[in-house]
This record gives C-alpha cells, sequence and structure tokens, in this order.
C-alpha cells in the first residue's frame, strides 16, 4: 500500500458506486501507477477490529469477469467519474482529470473537440487543423 492519502473515504465513497471511473492506482513498490476504466460495483467500508481497510468491488471495463476484484482506496491516487454523453459517446473525464505528469502532454499542442459530430468536428474528434 502507499502512503499517499487517497482522494476517496467511507464519508465520499458511496457516490462512485454504480459509476464508471477512471481511476489512477500507485502503489510503493511499482514505479508508474496503472490508469484503469472500471465499473464501480460496490463498496466496503473498514469494521474497527475486524477489519481496517476499506475498498470498492470493481469490474474491469474490457474485461468484466465473472467476480468483482478490490481496489484499495489507499492504492487510489485519481478517481474521476464518467458522463455519460449517449449511448454511442466514450464519455468525457478530461475536464475533470487530474494530470499529475503534465510535462507529458506540455506542447503537445493537440487541440480536444468542444463537440463531436458537428459540421465542424467529425465524429472522430479530428479538426483537421495542424498544430505546432
Amino acid at each position: 500500500m502507499t502512503s499517499n492519502s487517497s482522494p476517496v473515504n467511507a464519508s465520499n465513497a458511496a457516490q462512485y458506486v454504480g459509476q464508471t471511473a477512471l481511476v489512477e492506482l500507485v502503489w510503493d513498490d511499482e514505479p508508474e501507477p496503472l490508469w484503469l476504466l472500471l465499473h464501480i460495483v460496490g463498496v466496503v467500508l473498514p469494521f474497527e477490529g475486524v477489519y481496517d481497510q476499506a475498498y470498492f468491488m470493481t469490474l474491469e471495463m474490457n474485461d468484466p469477469g465473472q467476480f468483482p476484484n478490490e481496489v484499495f482506496f489507499s492504492d487510489i491516487r485519481t478517481i474521476r467519474a464518467m458522463r455519460h454523453r449517449d449511448r454511442h459517446g466514450s464519455g468525457n473525464v478530461l475536464d475533470r482529470m487530474t494530470l499529475t505528469h503534465s510535462t507529458d502532454v506540455a506542447g503537445s499542442g493537440a487541440a480536444l473537440p468542444a463537440r463531436r459530430d458537428s459540421f465542424t468536428v467529425p465524429a472522430n474528434g479530428s479538426t483537421g487543423a495542424a498544430h505546432p
């Protein structure tokens, strides 16, 4: 487990149940964080004197499996619930996402469209304009 404080605790965990969330996981013995898109299907809160760890019960978006996995609150650095636009869209978390390594994206010049499938922005998100 990591020494970082988690953005999730017993008082705000319930708001994520039933949501699909982008989650950044970190561990002391791993140099790189792990980003996952997860369906949060339940929460287990600590029970003093019995079990002191709180965690989400999750299903991975790309590999739901038969049974949920545990994602411990103490391993979560960043969590953002997806906002679904429609059944065909991918949702939007970019305006709410915490970028922990801003140097990785700085200077890319990539423009993110405000809307897709409009007359100015096709469904693939390309504006067609070059950005140095």
